[in-house]
């Protein structure tokens, strides 16, 4: 490569061969606007034609097929010293092809790569590998993959001499920066496939990094404080200096930090963000996008939410709202006279109302307040702080007595905390009403109208509660005697009475203000309370986020079952990160079910040990097998749910799993999508290794084992991509037959009583002889819209229950269709009949449970319970009076009764 002293810009040497079998070098010289080139003859001048004479002439053509590439290069360094003999004394440096940096014999010195090509030093240290190979790299010039130590560096490169002969002499002395010197930083990597729904949904909610509003350095608790050192465009419409409060959103496992990222590429900003927040559970990225959404819409009454932000140098998740400085406390420390302040309470009060009734109408109770969960604007508007009030219920449900800020708590929301106070959350979504809000909203107002905030809090000390609601209401009268205010010392009383029902509504304190203030009788801008008998509320205190605080416990409580199916309520998980371990869960009552577990009180455990999506539950020779994507199975013993072994040799996700007790040994079969089979021997010798493995299919096209099945007659059952079922002999694991039928992939596979059903993606189910492998019978529904991909089958007796892709669920009994309904909005990946308890779940994260009740005139199915779970349901086993559930956020739940 020559700089633009001649003209000459680019010199692409090819090898070839010519007819005589000798390799020949090629020089090719293109021109470059300049003196050098005449544009009128298309000529060189007449020093570069001597170079050209001397750099073509038959002396530097190679005729040995022998020569190495290193002679070659000597060669062309020969020929290009040559043409350097007559460069002219006003000739620019040469320069590097890649950063277009002249070329110096201090921090820019050129290389030559193994091709051939010369570059700098820097950009030579920059590119990245070839392949996964690390010791190599890929010329930008001519694209060749090339060897290069990485661990030497640039400077096991030899020098390209010729190129700094032409350097202008002497060089003067050149002053060597950080950013001439070190390496240029890594290239962003694009936005992840996986991650591509997630910014869909909260595109609008990751502020830019240029944002940057972390200035203080928070407790584990509280909130940190900053300011936004940017202008915000849409959707945010926020300026460069305005205040905001950021709350710490712990993600399982953290991030990654940049020490640890690879020297080639690092993720991007918004990678990084939407990771941490993919990471959340579902209930707790639920509860975060519902509170950014509610306080865009309540944003007259609401402090903004602005949406989440991560710093570059940790990789903790910010929930960065807006802050007022003023708060409501400053009321008490005002110097005004009596009116004039009783005014300014009552407006604030009535602000107060509208804030907590806003939030009702996005069916959100808080469960606690605090006279700092109000904030005044800069027109003096009162405004409900959702940051402030989140940190707030971490100090409650953390049982940090040591906080100065006082948090007001409804007496049958205490007894509630106390329940699971050894628990890390619990579901009590529903069963905090607004009555308990109303009651937190009393004792803001005792604390604002007395100017006593301990007075307020202090019903939990000595004394019974009937003596402080007397001392109450006495400093209430006393304080607003004579003023326009004094109706208002009645309905507050009422507002801390013990008893649920004697409590009014919001609603109602803001007309008592109202009127107060108006003196006016007009219920025309009264607002609308019918939202208090609604019982679909989330509880903020009880929610994910609030819950993000407590430290690791030893019980993990569960989603609670409700009775009948179809509840909105939604249970509170968090995802655990402890491996290989049992976790014992609270109690929760199950109601409506009739047979030997009625009555009882049943509990829920958690079995943690997989890193990814369960996909299949097995049961053999008194251990419960699982496996999942994360290309293992785990063992885990049936008398305590301890984990027992980890079985690892899959190369691919494991879809399928079956277990059996084979010849007094316990067997465990698990297909891949790989095509992958493997047998495993589980014993008390704990070996892993398996007893056998085959590949099934080696047509990457068909590969991949979808389901598995196993017949009391010695054969293994596998069904996969190739629309085909194929029957392994266990005792040589060799293939008997395969059988065709099915127009697409076979997805699902069960046995009874001598016939072997298999369910596609083509609709259909189809029965097979398992005597002779001969085709049955094809059980499909011809109503129009109806056909859909079989997900499960689960066989009983002569009853078949199929579940489709589309949320219906089929009941074959004696092949014939006798019930359809569709149960679910999505998918049902998981059906299982055991005796007369069906159990479905998928997509809606609900597991439904029904009992089957079938005469001889018709089959009908009645309603029992639901258990609401934090994740997808991809499994159902029903085992001892147990019910195991796999779900796809890796955790395994053990519903059992208890005393």
């Amino acid at each position: 490569m020559w700089g633009r002293s001649s003209g000459v810009v680019a010199v692409a040497r090819e090898d070839r061969m010519d007819g005589d079998g000798f390799f020949g070098n090629r020089l090719s010289l293109k021109p470059r606007s300049g003196k050098n080139w005449d544009h009128r003859t298309c000529q060189w001048g007449p020093h570069v034609s001597d170079q050209l004479v001397r750099l073509v002439q038959p002396s530097t053509r190679l005729r040995s097929p022998t020569r190495s590439r290193g002679e070659l290069l000597c060669r062309f360094a020969e020929a290009t010293t040559m043409a350097s003999t007559t460069q002219p004394p006003d000739a620019d440096p040469p320069e590097c092809p890649v950063c277009l940096c002249p070329f110096d014999d201090a921090s820019t010195v050129p290389l030559v790569l193994p091709c051939g090509h010369s570059l700098c030093g820097p950009c030579i240290a920059s590119l990245p590998p070839a392949s996964a190979a690390v010791g190599s790299l890929r010329c930008p010039l001519c694209t060749q993959c090339v060897p290069f130590s990485r661990s030497l560096g640039p400077s096991s490169l030899p020098k390209n001499h010729a190129l700094l002969a032409l350097l202008p002499s002497p060089s003067p002395p050149r002053t060597t920066t950080a950013t001439t010197t070190t390496a240029p930083p890594p290239l962003p990597l694009p936005l992840h496939a996986a991650h591509s729904r997630l910014f869909s949904r909260f595109r609008h909610a990751v502020l830019p990094e240029s944002a940057s509003p972390l200035r203080s350095a928070p407790t584990p608790a509280s909130l940190a404080l900053g300011s936004l050192a940017s202008d915000l465009g849409a959707p945010w419409f926020s300026s460069q200096g305005r205040l905001v409060s950021l709350l710490s959103i712990e993600t399982p496992g953290g991030g990654r930090p940049l020490e640890q990222e690879t020297a080639f590429y690092r993720p991007s900003y918004a990678s990084r963000v939407l990771a941490a927040v993919g990471a959340l559970s579902d209930a707790a990225r639920e509860e975060m996008a519902g509170l950014i959404a509610a306080s865009a819409r309540l944003a007259r009454r609401v402090c903004r939410v602005y949406g989440v932000w991560m710093g570059t140098d940790a990789a903790r998740l910010w929930m960065v709202s807006e802050r007022h400085p003023r708060g409501v406390s400053r009321l008490l420390e005002e110097r005004i006279n009596r009116e004039d302040r009783m005014a300014q309470i009552g407006v604030v009060a009535m602000e107060m109302c509208e804030a907590i009734m806003g939030l009702y109408g996005e069916r959100l109770v808080l469960g606690c307040l605090g006279l700092d969960c109000f904030c005044l604007d800069r027109f003096g508007h009162c405004m409900f702080d959702l940051n402030q009030a989140l940190a707030l219920c971490r100090l409650v449900r953390a049982g940090d007595s040591s906080a100065k800020v006082v948090a007001f708590v409804a007496p049958e929301v205490v007894a509630m905390l106390r329940e699971v106070s050894p628990m890390k959350d619990h579901d009590f979504n529903g069963l905090v009403a607004c009555s308990s809000d109303v009651w937190s909203l009393g004792c803001v107002l005792v604390a604002i109208l007395t100017g006593d905030e301990q007075l307020a809090a202090g019903w939990k000390s000595e004394g019974s509660y009937d003596d402080w609601e007397k001392e109450v209401v006495a400093r209430l009268q006393a304080s607003l005697v004579g003023t326009q205010l004094e109706p208002l010392a009645v309905i507050t009383a009422s507002c801390l009475s013990y008893e649920l029902k004697d409590r009014p509504q919001i609603a109602d304190v803001w007309k008592c203000i109202r009127g107060s203030l108006m003196k006016s009788s007009d219920d025309a801008l009264v607002p609308d309370d019918d939202l208090a008998a609604d019982k679909s509320f989330r509880c903020l205190l009880f929610g994910e986020l609030s819950s993000m605080l407590l430290e690791s416990v030893a019980v993990k409580s569960d989603g609670k079952m409700q009775p009948s199916r179809g509840s909105d309520e939604n249970s509170s998980n968090q995802d655990d990160g402890n491996n290989g371990g049992c976790i014992s869960s609270g109690e929760s009552h199950l109601s409506g079910i009739d047979d030997p577990q009625t009555g009882g009180v049943f509990k829920s455990s958690t079995l943690l040990a997989h890193r990814d999506c369960v996909t299949g539950l097995a049961i053999g020779g008194g251990f419960l097998f699982s496996s999942s994507y994360d290309k293992t199975i785990n063992v885990w013993s049936l008398q305590d749910f301890s984990h027992v072994q980890c079985l690892k040799g899959h190369e691919h996700k494991i879809t399928a799993i079956v277990a059996t007790d084979n010849d007094n040994q316990s067997l465990c079969i698990s297909g891949d999508s790989g095509s992958g089979i493997f047998v495993w021997r589980v014993d008390s010798s704990h070996r892993e290794e398996p007893l056998n493995k085959w590949y099934e299919h080696n047509d990457w096209l068909y590969r991949g084992v979808h389901c598995l099945a196993l017949s009391g007659t010695g054969y293994l059952y596998t069904g996969s991509r190739d629309k085909s079922i194929k029957a392994w002999s266990l005792e040589d694991y060799s293939l008997r037959c395969t059988m065709a039928g099915h127009k697409s992939t076979v997805s699902c596979l069960s046995v009874a009583s001598g016939i072997l059903y298999s369910g596609s993606w083509d609709g259909t189910i189809r029965s097979w002889w398992l005597t002779d492998h001969t085709p049955l019978s094809v059980l499909q529904d011809d109503t129009p819209g109806s056909i859909a991909p079989v997900l499960s089958i689960s066989t009983e007796a002569n009853f078949v229950v199929s579940s489709y892709e589309n949320g219906y669920f089929k009941i074959w009994k004696n092949d014939v269709l006798v019930k359809s309904e569709k149960l679910q909005n999505g998918a049902i990946y998981a059906v299982k009949l055991s005796g007369k308890w069906l159990y479905t779940g998928g997509w809606d994260k609900v597991i439904n449970i029904q009992e089957l009740l079938d005469d001889e005139s018709e089959v009908e199915l009645r309603d029992v319970a639901s258990i609401t779970c934090d994740s997808i349901i991809t499994s159902i086993l029903s085992w001892n009076e147990r019910l195991i559930i796999g779900l796809s956020n890796r955790d395994i739940k053990v519903y059992y009764k208890g005393s």
